[in-house]
C-alpha cells in the first residue's frame, strides 16, 4: 500500500503532516485515517470477492432456467450485480487514492486567511482548482 501512495503522490499521512491534523504525524488523526484506509482496502476485497461469487451464483441461475422470463431477470441481477461491484470499487479507490491528492493541492489556510483572501503564499482558489485538475488528469 505504501507503493501504491507513493506512486501517486499523496497518502493520508502526508495530508496529516500538511495540515498538522490532531497532533501532526502519530497522533491520533493519522492512526485513525490509517486505520479506516486499510479497512477500505480490505472492504474492497471483499466486496469484489463475494460480487464474484454471487455473479457466478447468477450466471449458474441463468444457464439453467428453463423459461426466457427467468433468464431476463437473472440477466438483470447480473447488470446489477456488476454495476454495484463496480461502483464500490471506484469509490473506495476514489476515497483512499484520489481524495488525498485533490487535498494535497489545496492551498493550506491556516485560519487568518478566510475565504482565500490573506496572505496563501500567492495561490488563490483558481489555483487550486487548476492544480486538482492537473492532478486528476495527471498533467504536470
Amino acid at each position: 500500500m505504501g507503493i501504491l501512495n507513493s506512486l501517486l503522490g499523496a497518502s493520508w499521512h502526508d495530508i496529516v503532516v500538511k495540515y498538522n491534523w490532531a497532533g501532526g504525524p502519530n497522533g491520533w488523526a493519522d492512526t485513525l485515517l490509517n486505520v479506516i484506509s486499510m479497512v477500505f482496502w480490505v472492504a474492497m476485497a471483499l466486496v469484489a470477492s463475494a460480487g464474484t461469487i454471487y455473479a457466478i451464483y447468477v450466471g449458474i441461475k441463468m444457464a439453467r432456467a428453463d423459461s426466457a422470463e427467468a433468464r431476463e431477470e437473472n440477466k438483470k441481477r447480473m447488470i446489477n450485480i456488476i454495476v454495484t461491484v463496480i461502483l464500490v470499487i471506484v469509490l473506495i479507490l476514489f476515497f483512499n487514492l484520489f481524495l488525498p491528492m485533490i487535498l494535497e493541492v489545496l492551498p493550506l489556510d491556516d485560519g487568518e486567511n478566510a475565504n482565500l483572501g490573506g496572505n496563501t503564499g500567492g495561490k488563490t482558489s483558481i489555483d487550486a482548482i487548476v492544480n486538482t485538475a492537473k492532478v486528476l488528469l495527471r498533467v504536470a
